[in-house]
């Protein structure tokens, strides 16, 4: 898997993960699916707030890319920097997640992160104090299944950002009536080269919980 993983992440990686030819206009990529589940990447390549740049979260976008192929899910990624779609209110990436989910029928939005954590916690599920989920509260629950067999650690932080109406997860979940989940990742986990087990070990998390969404 290690190298499969790298290649699919040199695309972001491109130009210290400003992303794909400064040239193009493709600003992020949509793969086609066969089930209606819509995977996310939108900080795959770093992102513009304000007059900020911030990093990428690597290995998300590679992650989204070999779970769309494992899975047959839908995906949609950030390919090259401009502005971050989880807080600015009019964005070409989140206006194409609404498009996406209205013409492929979607059902669930699972929007992949990763971040530095201040503890071991592996996964962190983000569902706005559960507002997301639409009523569906069992996705959060097997989801702990899922971390209990694969030896995942879940957290489940229910603090919304400040600007929760301009996020994703937020907007999909509301404007589209789908649970929405943000799934940010210990970047420790992510770490492909450094800890391939457990990057393996959330990949099957992952696809276990799609294949389960799907037939439930």
């Amino acid at each position: 898997m290690k190298e499969e993983i790298l290649g699919l992440e040199a695309d972001f990686a491109n130009n210290e993960y400003f992303g794909t030819n400064v040239w193009t206009e493709e600003k992020y990529r949509v793969l086609s699916g066969n089930i209606p589940v819509l995977l996310s990447a939108p900080h795959a390549v770093n992102q513009i707030r304000g007059d900020d740049v911030r990093d990428a979260e690597k290995y998300t976008g590679a992650l989204v890319r070999y779970l769309s192929g494992s899975t047959n899910s839908y995906a949609i990624f950030q390919l090259f920097t401009h502005a971050d779609p989880n807080t600015d209110i009019e964005n070409d990436y989140k206006n194409a997640v609404i498009n996406l989910i209205n013409a492929f029928n979607i059902k669930i939005l699972l929007d992949i992160h990763s971040s530095t954590f201040k503890d071991e916690t592996d996964i962190d599920i983000v569902t706005n104090a559960r507002e997301t989920l639409r009523g569906m509260d069992n996705l959060f629950d097997k989801f702990k299944e899922l971390g209990i067999k694969y030896n995942i650690t879940i957290d489940e932080h229910n603090e919304p950002n400040k600007e929760k109406e301009n996020e994703i997860i937020t907007v999909s979940s509301l404007v589209c009536g789908i649970p929405s989940m943000r799934i940010i990742i210990n970047n420790k986990r992510t770490d492909i080269l450094n800890n391939q087990e457990a990057f393996e070990n959330i990949t099957k998390l992952l696809e276990e919980f799609i294949s389960f969404f799907n037939y439930s």
